[in-house]
């Protein structure tokens, strides 16, 4: 199995243009990754669904739009990786993806993490403020 990572995160098979066919094992391990993306993203839209809190729904809507788009263009991948379709089948393709995604979560995270606690604090001083005046 190490042995097929290494070989998978080569450089030079990453950066290959015309990659030869992806393996059975490497399109079932996508595979579960991508429709895992995907059950996240449901579970992240019943949350916001449920969510009475209008900055954590945000937040939640942002993580379904996250997990929805990783989710599918991962498994349009695996169907230009399936077809082998020469440039639409690069493995670099997944090394964006992932950079893209830890990007994409980096922001999410900072508006769950930074930026809720910095608006719910500015939101009751305001109404401590507004208590007092008639």
């Amino acid at each position: 199995m190490t042995d097929y990572l290494k070989y998978f995160f080569n450089p030079k098979h990453l950066f290959n243009i015309r990659p030869q066919a992806m393996q059975p094992r490497a399109l079932t391990i996508l595979m579960i990754i991508f429709a895992v993306f995907i059950i996240l993203a449901i579970v992240s839209k019943l949350l916001a669904i449920k969510q009475k809190d209008a900055l954590i729904k945000k937040g939640m809507k942002q993580l379904f739009n996250f997990f929805l788009t990783m989710g599918l263009l991962g498994f349009s991948y695996l169907f230009f990786a399936w077809q082998g379709a020469i440039l639409l089948s690069a493995r670099a393709w997944l090394l964006i993806g992932l950079v893209v995604a830890v990007i994409w979560i980096f922001f999410i995270l900072k508006y769950l993490i930074i930026a809720v606690p910095k608006k719910r604090k500015a939101i009751t001083e305001k109404r401590e403020f507004e208590k007092y005046i008639p």
